[in-house]
């Protein structure tokens, strides 16, 4: 009869198994789709704490060679214990208690004080049971927390309640497929949170890479830039340098011609300029020859200045006396110096009386002037010779000829005069 009983039992507990595991399959396919559809809505599992050392002699009552009377000990010391218990404390403690005392009977040969062992223990389970309700099922899931079941179905079973029995194997089935779907979803989560945080490492990591080509870009972009403020001012140097040394080659050059074409002392037009621009005169005023004439002058005893006084004075009287007669003179009109202490000047639309008095100005300027500060005290006089184009066959050579013979007639008069040609030729 106890043989049929335990075969009833294992074939009603092997049905109940494959029921379940088909039914946690369901489960699990339907728990995956609505996990997959969104698994961050998974809520939170609140579980009570345990105290460590209840659970260490949890896990010292499964060896077979735990003193059982130092356990006990323990257990009555964490009853006794004035830190309260909470459900989930209360509920192991009394599971510790049953393990105990089956652990108890199983050692003893007497079958009536096994079962009222067995009685004992289920009592304990059963008050367990009670705080269920205030032990979340996530909690109650646990394996810890499952063994109740299972002590449950065995002492059922050894009282021959084999419904009892076959109820608490189902319930812990049934927990148990919780615990592995929680775990499951758990797991899932932690690798999802793992691929998470190494995708968020791996998008760190290709930022910084982003970041640390974006700044060696930028600083390849300023040196570039730099390169080329750097090649744009040494072009920019080298250009005004360039300008500088073509201003200083011009200004040469025109220092050059100045000097080619200009008196170095006086800085009147020199005897070359005198023929280019006496010779173009006499070109253009060949149809009114009489409106152009020139001025041959010549400083009377020069030479004395220069031996009594020195070179130096006489060069002095030469600067002066040819600001004196530039200011004298008209704009159109050119001075030039001739050589020595004679001076030519040109005078265009000056016929022979206009020349006559331009060059008695001259002379009350020259004889009026004090050139006390040349250190001279005596006068300085010029004598002047005055030709005028008498048709348009003559030469510039030729008026200055005539110029020339005026202006020793004016020194055979005594000097400090005037003479024009004319005069002469008509005498």
């Amino acid at each position: 009869m106890k043989l049929l009983s335990q075969a009833i039992l294992i074939i009603l507990l092997v049905t109940l198994i494959f029921t379940s595991m088909c039914r946690a399959n369901e489960l699990a396919l339907k728990a995956g789709e609505s996990k997959n559809n969104n698994l961050l809505d998974i809520p939170a599992i609140t579980m009570l704490p345990i105290n460590t050392e209840l659970l260490f002699l949890l896990t010292q009552l499964k060896q077979a060679s735990i003193n059982n009377q130092k356990v006990e000990i323990a257990l009555a010391q964490l009853t006794l214990s004035q830190a309260p218990l909470n459900a989930a404390e209360q509920y192991l403690l009394l599971l510790a208690q049953a393990i105990l005392k089956e652990n108890t009977s199983v050692h003893g040969t007497d079958s009536i004080n096994n079962h009222n062992n067995s009685s004992d223990v289920i009592a304990f389970l059963e008050q367990a049971k009670e705080l269920s309700d205030q032990i979340s099922e996530e909690q109650l899931a646990q394996p810890v927390f499952l063994q109740l079941h299972l002590l449950l179905a065995n002492n059922y079973a050894m009282q021959g309640k084999f419904d009892l029995a076959y109820l608490e194997k189902k319930s812990y089935l049934k927990k148990y497929n919780i615990y592995r779907k929680n775990k499951r979803i758990n797991m899932i989560a932690s690798l999802e949170q793992s691929f998470e945080v190494k995708d968020k490492k791996a998008n760190n990591a290709l930022m910084e890479s982003q970041n640390k080509l974006k700044i060696r870009r930028v600083a390849e972009v300023q040196d570039e830039k730099a390169a080329q403020q750097y090649n744009f001012t040494l072009i920019i140097s080298i250009a005004i340098v360039f300008v500088l040394l073509l201003f200083r080659q011009l200004r040469i050059r025109n220092k050059l011609i100045l000097l080619t074409r200009t008196d170095a002392l006086t800085g009147l037009a020199n005897r070359n300029t005198l023929f280019e621009h006496g010779e173009q005169m006499v070109a253009s005023f060949t149809e009114q020859p009489e409106e152009l004439s020139i001025l041959l002058l010549d400083l009377d005893h020069f030479k004395k200045i220069n031996d009594n006084f020195g070179h130096h004075v006489g060069d002095e009287v030469l600067m002066v006396v040819s600001d004196l007669v530039k200011e004298t003179m008209r704009s159109r009109d050119l001075l030039s110096r001739f050589g020595g202490e004679e001076f030519v000047a040109l005078l265009p639309f000056a016929d022979s009386n206009k020349a006559k008095a331009i060059a008695m100005r001259i002379n009350d300027k020259i004889a009026q002037y004090d050139f006390s500060s040349v250190m001279i005290q005596s006068k300085v006089t010029f004598s002047i010779g005055v030709a005028t184009m008498a048709d348009n066959q003559m030469s510039f050579d030729d008026l200055l000829h005539n110029a020339d013979l005026a202006m020793y007639q004016a020194k055979e008069q005594g000097r400090n005069t005037v003479v024009c040609y004319h005069n002469i030729a008509v005498a």
